[in-house]
């Protein structure tokens, strides 16, 4: 069954996109939630115009993060944390905490999910943090944690 998206749907399709489905998934979850609806003429030139909208808001959004990117581009992040006196951290750096020195520093505000952890921040040191913008769009920045003085 030919549906188009409403809503971005993982390991589906984004909003707007035409996909071809099974009829009970349509119509039990899919169109009951209205997260899609049947793809007729009418809806696949409403499904064009999506599209067309989502490829300006991604062309404005990777203008962004080339931006943010710049901005961002050498920055040393420095992070006081509680540690023990052989350099352990209590806890460990949680992306929340890295987005805001993030922000502190640079101004733009970037959701946790951005911020890819790779391998947990668990020790005083110099730390490469890997940002994702967009698809397109990655850098790393280097996290400085330091011991936080008492």
């Amino acid at each position: 069954m030919k549906l188009i998206l409403n809503k971005d749907i993982q390991k589906l399709g984004r909003k707007g996109d035409i996909v071809d489905v099974a009829k009970g998934y349509a119509r039990n979850y899919l169109i009951p939630k209205n997260l899609a609806i049947v793809a007729t003429n009418s809806n696949i030139s409403i499904a064009q115009k999506m599209q067309e909208k989502r490829e300006e808001a991604i062309e404005e959004n990777k203008e962004l993060a080339e931006s943010i990117k710049l901005a961002l581009a050498d920055a040393h992040l420095v992070l006081p944390q509680t540690s023990t006196d052989e350099g352990t951290l209590y806890a460990s750096v949680s992306t929340l905490e890295i987005a805001e020195v993030i922000e502190k520093f640079s101004g733009f505000r970037l959701e946790e999910k951005q911020i890819v952890a790779e391998n947990q921040v668990k020790e005083i040191g110099l730390h490469n943090i890997k940002i994702q913008l967009s698809e397109d769009v990655d850098f790393e920045v280097i996290l400085e944690v330091i011991p936080e003085s008492a």
